[in-house]
Formats: C-alpha cells, structure tokens, sequence
C-alpha cells in the first residue's frame, strides 16, 4: 500500500488535526516518510478541484473543507451554533483576551447565552476577573476554524487578515 494513502486514510479518519509523531504510532511508517506524504498529498488536495484540503495548523495536520466550500458545508453539518452565536465568537476571537461585561456593551444581554454555548461546545474558556469573566478561545476553537494559529495574537492577525481579503474582493 502507498504511504500516502495511508496517511490519507489515518487524517480522513482522525476527525482532528493530528501530529506527525500521532500519525506514525498508528500507522507505523517513519516520520521522514509521513512528511513526504503529507507534501504530497497537500500538493495533490491543494491543486485539485476539490472541496476539501489538507491542512496545516502548528505542527498538527487535517483534512477539512475548502473555504470556498465552507458556507455550503456549515448549512448541510448540524452545528447547531446560531449566526449571532458565531458573531460573538468571531468577537471573542479578535478581541481576546475579552471581558464579558465589553461584550455586554456591545451586544447586549443575549451576550450571556451566547458564552454559555461557546462554553458548553469548548469553542471559548472564561475566569473571574474584576467583577466579569474574561473570554478567550481554546484550542478546540482554532481547530474547528481551521485557523493556522498557535497564539491569541496569531488569530487576531489571522482575522484581520481574512477582513482584508474580504474588503479587497469589494473593491
């Protein structure tokens, strides 16, 4: 069998961005081996007219959807994650790390539920401070967004980078 069908088939079946050492204890193919086939197949993911990729997060790997598919791909997938809801994390995200009581000036009350999910789903964290909670997102949040970040700085900057790609497509 093609070590990179292995690998294919070990990412598809992850369910969630995994290393290179994760990929080699299951499949028991070397490192140097797993790394030429991760090259390959995101060459062949990647230049192909595919819905769905190969990416790269950190040091860990996934197959996940294409942007250009994702807006389809949300709408079919059952996450029950509301578009207010996904309004307030992309917030949380930019901001953090972020007070609730600073989200409650700028969305009001709803602002309560819409942590209590993101809490409940792991997309978000929280700790007492000053007489609010502050809100950052976890690790999860990053994984499930697909965003090439390891710090609260790196998403900030991935945000404001995918706000100037949308404004440069208005243009």
């Amino acid at each position: 069998m093609k070590s990179e069908r292995i690998v294919e088939a070990e990412l598809f079946s992850a369910g969630k961005p995994v290393t290179v050492t994760d990929l080699s204890k299951k499949s028991g193919l070397d490192a140097r081996t797993i790394r030429g086939a991760l090259q390959k197949l995101t060459e062949e993911y990647n230049d192909s007219d595919r819905a769905i990729e190969i990416s790269k997060m950190g040091p860990k790997y996934s197959m996940q959807v294409k942007k250009d598919y994702k807006d389809l791909a949300y709408r079919l997938a059952d996450m029950n994650i509301p578009k207010d809801v996904l309004k307030t994390a992309s917030l949380i995200a930019y901001y953090q790390p972020v007070l609730q009581s600073k989200l409650f000036d700028l969305l009001g009350s709803k602002i309560y539920d819409h942590v209590k999910k993101l809490e409940e789903l792991r997309l978000v964290k929280t700790r007492k401070r000053k007489n609010s909670l502050e809100i950052t997102t976890t690790k999860k949040f990053i994984e499930t967004f697909g965003i090439d970040a390891r710090s609260r700085d790196e998403v900030k900057a991935w945000f404001e980078g995918e706000l100037a790609k949308k404004k440069a497509k208005k243009a």
